[in-house]
């Protein structure tokens, strides 16, 4: 679309018998999904919020980064972080997200001789999480998708690089396109 979404929310918890337990979280997003033509398509989505008071509560209402540890995922988690650990990362402070991913379809390997029969699409992608209170942590991923035979081609594979403090983390992911 040639117009990002937007959305706001504002989530309250409240009715402990606890008042310090009570919050007030503001989050906003904003994603598009460009087409560039020939040269594939584009698409990110960006997130951040922000309690308004910092507070010690529950476990269950922290900001949490969607993580993921399985080797087999679908498709509809772009917004997820590949190799990140569940519940790893969460805050009950401010926070902001970033997944960009560009999918050039056959623009680049449709330029080499033999490769472009297979017809794969290389795609690239970033992903960043930043808290107030942890250092930032980045993914970089590399991958080849529209694999599979004939009409069926539902699969894609990610190489994935994330780094957090001094730490690298390398895996693959396989993805189903359904």
């Amino acid at each position: 679309s040639k117009v990002p979404t937007i959305r706001v929310n504002y989530r309250k918890t409240f009715a402990a018998d606890n008042q310090e337990f009570n919050s007030d979280l503001f989050t906003m997003t904003l994603d598009q999904s460009i087409s560039a033509g020939n040269f594939g398509n584009f698409r990110y989505n960006l997130r951040g919020g922000i309690f308004v008071e910092q507070k010690d509560i529950p476990f269950m209402d922290l900001l949490q980064a969607k993580g993921n540890q399985l080797l087999v995922v679908t498709a509809s988690q772009f917004n997820s972080f590949n190799l990140l650990e569940y519940y790893r990362f969460f805050t009950n402070d401010k926070y902001a997200e970033g997944h960009i991913e560009h999918n050039f379809k056959g623009s680049l390997l449709g330029r080499i001789p033999l490769l472009n029969k297979l017809n794969f699409h290389l795609i690239a992608g970033a992903k960043a999480l930043v808290m107030a209170d942890n250092r930032p942590y980045t993914e970089f991923s590399v991958g080849l998708g529209n694999l599979g035979l004939g009409k069926w081609r539902f699969l894609r594979v990610d190489y994935v690089r994330s780094y957090y403090a001094n730490q690298k983390n390398d895996g693959f992911v396989l993805r189903f396109n359904l």
